[in-house]
């Protein structure tokens, strides 16, 4: 039976933020590891976020599994922001590992 708990949750980053996530790499899971370690670590509300723009661009697709709770709290941050998800998610990665 599937842990419902966490979600899997699929984000197209910038390349900055992709490249950043990515340095130093080991094993499978280390993405998603990452990630949870940038948010952990970082003051969403604070966050400095970038306008992204839908036409041009590079935009790399990646897929994390996040703890259910810590992804509604994520949602409920973008909205109170005035954002998408992907835009705080972006800038949650590039302001932790840029």
């Amino acid at each position: 039976m599937p842990d419902e708990s966490w979600k899997h949750i699929g984000v197209s980053l910038s390349e900055e933020a992709d490249a950043a996530l990515r340095q130093n790499l080991r094993g499978k899971g280390d993405l998603s590891k990452r990630f949870r370690e940038a948010l952990q670590n970082t003051n969403w509300c604070e966050v400095p976020l970038m306008r992204r723009r839908l036409t041009g661009g590079v935009w790399k697709r990646s897929v994390f599994a996040i703890d259910m709770v810590v992804y509604e709290n994520l949602k409920k941050c973008a909205r109170e922001r005035g954002v998408e998800l992907t835009v705080l998610i972006d800038a949650i990665i590039i302001s932790y590992y840029g």
